[in-house]
């Protein structure tokens, strides 16, 4: 009897993501983050899984799941399950945690954020040499600091390529609310913004809708969100949260326990989808070359 040689299967890696807070389909954060763990998976090396809110009801329990299945890193997805994510990585210290778009100093999680302002920047010279009317709009999902740099950065940019620009800002107070954005979006409007700018989840889709409908124009956020409203969005900043994924998930193969990354143009984390029916006089667009490499040389 001849013997068979055994054979060999490869241990996968295991990864446990909780989402943000409106979950997959909001065109946005959490979909970014699916193309990520896709990205692994096809690899061959991870497995993926993940819990959304409307299942667990609280970030908490969705990280107490994943921890029980036994995952060799838990992710949660934006700032807002933070305090979850720390209580539950409080109580399971040999569990490896890592959190996207906030710090955390326990030792068994990995942080990763990105550079919004400059990416956000380089929307707001996109949205200056745009507007026809001097004002340009933001829309936030929150008043909070992660939410003031992409008004920060979207004013910076704009001004660096037109000192005349005006910017009207708005917080909606919620992630998950099309209707608030519209709202919001069609007030900014009659004020005369004629370039909207969202950094607010779901809430962002009905701004760049109500733009469209409004013949104005609009940058999306996070991901190229042009399929929403291909008639208004004219470029999106790009916030990679797939390469945060990637990145984590190569730091958790070093044995890295508890590293603050952070992502902006170099690291490619941040940055711009296609320009879109722009057509720059070619002052305009050394002008905006111009504060593109000068953003670039400051973030090196």
């Amino acid at each position: 009897m001849i013997n068979q040689p055994e054979a060999t299967v490869e241990e996968r890696q295991s990864m446990g993501v909780v989402l943000s807070d409106v979950g997959l389909g909001d065109q946005s954060f959490s979909d970014a983050a699916m193309r990520g763990m896709g990205q692994l998976r096809e690899t061959g090396e991870w497995f993926v899984d993940y819990r959304e809110l409307d299942e667990t009801e609280t970030y908490k329990v969705g990280f107490e799941q994943l921890v029980a299945d036994g995952h060799d890193v838990i992710i949660g997805l934006g700032f807002a399950c933070q305090a979850d994510l720390e209580t539950v990585a409080t109580a399971n210290p040999d569990q490896q945690f890592a959190l996207i778009d906030a710090v955390s100093t326990l030792p068994n999680v990995i942080s990763v954020t990105f550079e919004e302002v400059e990416g956000s920047a380089l929307a707001g010279a996109v949205a200056g040499l745009e507007t026809d009317t001097d004002k340009i709009g933001f829309i936030g999902g929150v008043d909070n600091e992660l939410i003031q740099k992409f008004s920060t950065g979207f004013l910076l940019g704009a001004k660096a390529v037109n000192e005349d620009v005006e910017l009207i800002v708005d917080y909606a107070n919620d992630f998950a609310s099309p209707d608030i954005g519209r709202k919001l979006a069609e007030k900014q409007i009659q004020a005369g913004v004629d370039v909207l700018y969202a950094a607010a989840g779901l809430t962002g889709v009905g701004v760049l809708e109500t733009a469209e409908k409004n013949g104005v124009k609009a940058i999306g956020v996070d991901s190229d969100q042009s399929m929403i409203a291909p008639d208004a969005v004219i470029t999106s900043m790009l916030k990679q949260v797939d390469l945060a994924i990637v990145e984590i998930a190569n730091n958790v193969k070093a044995d890295v326990f508890s590293e603050h990354y952070v992502l902006g143009l170099d690291q490619g984390g941040v940055g711009l989808s296609a320009l879109r029916r722009i057509q720059w006089t070619e002052d305009e667009r050394e002008r905006f070359e111009s504060f593109e490499k000068r953003l670039m040389e400051g973030a090196q």
